[in-house]
């Protein structure tokens, strides 16, 4: 009846039974047992062609791994494409990888999935949505007294910093600001060890610039006041589960941890100042959307500043995008994403 087999998101085991039926199985997918067999009257090669399905792609990039329900995909590599730079300037931040820290949150957002996937790479709302954050976070540490990696960068809320906006490719979509106080973030200890591994122009992306990734069709990798990694579940077409879960450099000292995780709380949790705001405004957006009188959304923001060339700072990093503007309130990444999103559908004759 295809029950959940394993609602657990880690854990040991060898044998899995199904809590419905008793249906097992063992940890390579083979049916070993099947409750009542013999007074089933079931066909004789049943338990031999019940066996779990395989995921018919898996392939993993820098750590980080991808599954595919279809088997006829491109490789991860050629998936990725230029946005596989941005995943390597995570990765690189600890010789040892990445590490998922315990726990996780999830939510439900009344609203289609396609919302959720703009507003990850959207800088226009940031200034207006985030605003009460960036106040509240100024007063509190001028309060307390906050000091060294207590402290939160919040310059890009302001909007007059640095920032830029790619489209990727295959629907993938990235946007990045200048760290007006580089300092604040956790990963500010390890700027010179990084600096001789890398090079003066790779760390200037890694800790002067937060990035925020979005990979088409359901994933977020964002590196901003903390990091995290920020998974999407279409149910319906007005709703989305998301889950998200903080990932740090492996061997972290641990103030820089702490303040990794309480950045982590204050801006992504729902418990804090920052996603509770993005999701009513997500949801009056999804709302907004069953009006008829106006027929289409507006993408113009940025229209007349696309630009195909490599520029300047995707040049210091070796990746070329497919088409860029040097302003995070633009809008025209999400052209890209819409005309892949659109494709798709054509594709499977929809």
């Amino acid at each position: 009846r295809a029950a959940t087999l394993v609602p657990f998101q880690q854990g040991k085991a060898t044998v899995f039974t199904c809590r419905f039926h008793g249906w097992a199985f063992n940890h390579e997918g083979k049916c070993i047992k099947i409750k009542n067999e013999d007074s089933g009257a079931y066909p004789e090669d049943l338990k031999a062609r019940s066996s779990l399905q395989a995921i018919p792609q898996l392939q993993s990039w820098r750590g980080f791994i991808f599954g595919s329900l279809r088997a006829d995909v491109p490789s991860l590599a050629d998936w990725l494409g230029p946005a596989a730079s941005w995943i390597d300037l995570m990765s690189d931040q600890s010789p040892d990888g990445q590490e998922v820290l315990r726990g996780s949150s999830s939510y439900s957002v009344r609203g289609n999935w396609k919302l959720q996937a703009e507003n990850g790479v959207d800088g226009y709302h940031v200034s207006t949505v985030h605003r009460v954050f960036g106040t509240t976070i100024a007063n509190r540490e001028a309060k307390q007294n906050v000091e060294g990696l207590q402290r939160t960068e919040a310059g890009r809320i302001l909007g007059n910093v640095e920032s830029g906006c790619y489209d990727f490719g295959n629907g993938h979509m990235g946007i990045w600001a200048r760290r007006s106080d580089p300092s604040r973030h956790p990963l500010s200890r390890q700027k010179d060890r990084l600096v001789k591994e890398f090079g003066e122009d790779r760390v200037d992306w890694m800790l002067n610039r937060g990035r925020n990734l979005y990979i088409f069709p359901n994933l977020f990798l964002m590196d901003n006041p903390s990091t995290q990694i920020r998974t999407l579940n279409p149910i319906a077409p007005d709703l989305v589960d998301v889950t998200v879960r903080c990932v740090s450099p492996v061997g972290e000292e641990a103030d820089a941890r702490a303040a990794r995780l309480r950045k982590f709380e204050d801006f992504y949790l729902t418990t804090g100042m920052s996603t509770s705001d993005d999701l009513s405004a997500l949801e009056a957006t999804h709302i907004g959307s069953y009006a008829r009188a106006a027929q289409w959304n507006d993408f113009a923001r940025g229209i007349k500043a696309i630009q195909t060339d490599q520029g300047a700072d995707a040049a210091k990093l070796g990746f070329t995008a497919r088409t860029r503007t040097d302003n995070w309130d633009h809008e025209a990444l999400f052209h890209g994403f819409y005309r892949h999103w659109r494709d798709q559908l054509l594709k499977a004759g929809l």
